[in-house]
């Protein structure tokens, strides 16, 4: 029973010297690349995009959705993933997006209410 008992505390604390680890590894390294989260939803994002981390934009979706122009600079971007846009064509629209400025790309991460 000791025996039990005792790897089970063993397994408790190296579990929570990982968790603390990656923790530490993640809010370091998160400048320069996207968020853990974000890769699963962004899933066609590329990895290498100098700006990683969700940013807001408002702005104007064109007829087809497939495009997006920047009320802040009228910077025109592709949409990656179109299909969140659908119902929002030729609307005026607040997002929160993940830019890859080397594509000039954008992958939409969520739709607010526009301010």
């Amino acid at each position: 029973m000791k025996i039990v008992l005792g790897v089970l505390l063993a397994l408790a604390l190296s579990m929570a010297a990982l968790a603390q680890s990656q923790d530490q590894s993640g809010s370091q390294g998160q400048s320069g690349s996207q968020p853990q989260g974000s890769q699963s939803q962004s899933g066609q994002m590329q990895s290498g995009s100098s700006n990683g981390s969700a940013q807001n934009m408002s702005g104007t979706v064109s007829h087809n959705g497939s495009n997006f122009t920047n009320d802040k600079n009228s910077h025109k971007y592709k949409v990656d993933n179109p299909e969140t846009l659908k119902g929002r064509e030729d609307q005026h629209v607040a997002l929160v997006v993940q830019v890859d400025p080397d594509n000039n790309v954008i992958h939409v991460v969520q739709i607010e209410p526009p301010q």
